[in-house]
Formats: structure tokens, sequence, C-alpha cells
């Protein structure tokens, strides 16, 4: 039986597909770099060490999740970012390009510019942001060098846990915030971590599959959001809002204005039946009010 090797095991989709993958009974591997979980191998990828894979075969499987995701702490720390998402990033795969396994990379919605929505596999990126840059470079980098990859697109991901600081979230904090702004004209994806780890696992399986894009179906507006999250919060009386327009809104890097993804694909291959979104941000607010 092929062997699963999770980079970023500890992280909330880490964690989540490491979970998975346990209970199918598979082999599974999970790496940490700060806080080891239920027995995860410790792996630096800044340090280029890949002692920890000398049993690695040909035909494993490689879930490639470990990254700095926040767009705007990555426009301020430019070179470190740099060097873990993409340098580091490229020496890995390397290093498993000539062990022939097949690699799953974690993508984004960030490779496009967030101009016209529902952004299919096949829609030609145009990074807006740095962090949506380096991801498309290594897209670029594994399209152009092996033959045996699945690249997974998403977009905000929600779990009910202290790791998933997501969209929700930041809205709910802003809200309860003094002079909070909503953008009626800005538009995204959400996705259940569970869901994308069940994705993740489902693109391991598929021999021809290069690009899948993993979301839940509904288009969410920021302030039907926004408005969502009042209603059923505890604390709702704390919370108010004004509308705004996307551009007003002072980002300290470029964001994709309207950053949702089309899941056909994935229905179609998978028999994906997605989480629905507003029962995520419900269940999402709930956990906040008792956070």
């Amino acid at each position: 039986m092929n062997k699963s090797y999770i980079i970023g095991a500890s992280g909330l989709i880490g964690g989540s597909l490491y979970e998975l993958l346990k209970s199918k009974s598979l082999d599974v591997y999970g790496t940490y770099s700060k806080n080891n979980e239920d027995n995860l191998i410790f792996f630096d990828m800044n340090k280029s060490d890949f002692s920890c894979f000398n049993k690695v075969e040909e035909n494993d499987i490689f879930y490639i999740l470990s990254a700095y995701s926040n767009p705007s702490w990555i426009a301020q720390n430019k070179s470190l970012a740099e060097e873990l998402n993409y340098t580091k990033t490229i020496e890995l795969i390397d290093f498993l390009i000539e062990k022939r396994v097949k690699i799953i990379f974690m993508s984004s919605v960030e490779i496009f510019d967030g101009q016209k929505g529902e952004y299919s596999e096949e829609d030609t990126p145009n990074p807006l942001n740095f962090y949506g840059e380096l991801k498309y470079r290594v897209e670029k980098y594994i399209i152009n060098n092996y033959d045996n990859y699945t690249i997974v697109r998403t977009g905000w991901n929600v779990g009910l846990s202290e790791k998933s600081r997501c969209v929700v979230q930041l809205t709910y904090e802003t809200l309860l915030s003094n002079n909070a702004k909503m953008a009626t004209d800005n538009f995204f994806s959400l996705s259940s971590v569970e869901d994308t780890s069940e994705g993740l696992y489902r693109a391991s399986l598929e021999k021809k599959l290069k690009k899948i894009h993993i979301c839940s179906d509904e288009i969410i507006n920021r302030k039907e959001m926004a408005e969502l999250i009042i209603s059923v919060s505890k604390n709702k009386k704390q919370m108010s809002f004004s509308d705004c327009l996307f551009n007003e809104i002072p980002y300290s890097e470029p964001r994709g204005r309207v950053n949702d993804l089309n899941n056909s694909l994935s229905q179609k291959l998978f028999g994906m039946k997605y989480s629905d979104a507003h029962k995520l941000i419900i269940n999402k607010v709930r956990y906040l009010d008792n956070y």
C-alpha cells in the first residue's frame, strides 16, 4: 500500500486531512515544524533536510500544505515569505520529483485577479498580491517540470478550531470594533475544512487530474455575511457596520473583489456534495460566541 505524507499536518487543513486518512486506515505520516500533535514527524522546510523521508518510495503521495498564508503579513515580509513559499517549496518538490511520488499541491483562489469571479480550473491566473504570485510560481514550476501531480485550489476554509482564523472570524471581530465597514460588492467562496480534506484525498486517487477547485456551492457576499453573523450572534448588540464599496477598504496589499471558484468539475469527478456555506457561517459564529 502506498504511503501518504502530509507536509503541514499540524495546521487546520493538514490536521483534518490527517484524521481523514487515519479513519480510512491508510498508511499516513504527517509533519510539523512548531506544534507537535498525534506523533507527527518534525520537518522544518526552511532547513531542507529530507532525511525524515528516507523511506519514501515511488508513487507514495505527498500533500504539500505548509506555507505562510496571511497575505497582509506576506506583503510586509516578502523575503521570508518567498524563502518558504517558493524557494524551499521548490527544493522539496525537486526532491520529490527524484523519488517519483505523486504531488498534491495546495494552491489558492488568490492566483486570480478577482475581476470576474466563478473561476474555473482553466481560467488564466493573474495574481494581484505576493501571496498569490508565489502560489502561481510554484504551480508553473510543477506543471513545467513534472507529470504526476494535482494542483488543488480553494478559497477561505472554515473550521471549528482555534487554528481556523477564517473570513468569518475576521468579520466577526471587525463587527465588534468601532466604525466597521462591509463591502457590498465583495464576493468569495467558503469551504468547510472537512470538504477540503475530502477533495484532497479524492484528488490523490485520480491518475490524470492536473487541477481541481474545492469550495462550497454558494457565492458569499461580504455585507450579507455580516448581516447573518449579527443575526445569530449572542453579541449582536455590540455589533454594527456601515456599507462601503470594496475599493474604499484600505488593504495593505491588493485583493480580489470577486474571488469565488467554480466547483463543478469536483462535483462531476468526485461526486462532491459540499457543506452549506450559510450553515458554516452560523456554526462558526456559535463557536466564536463561546470561544
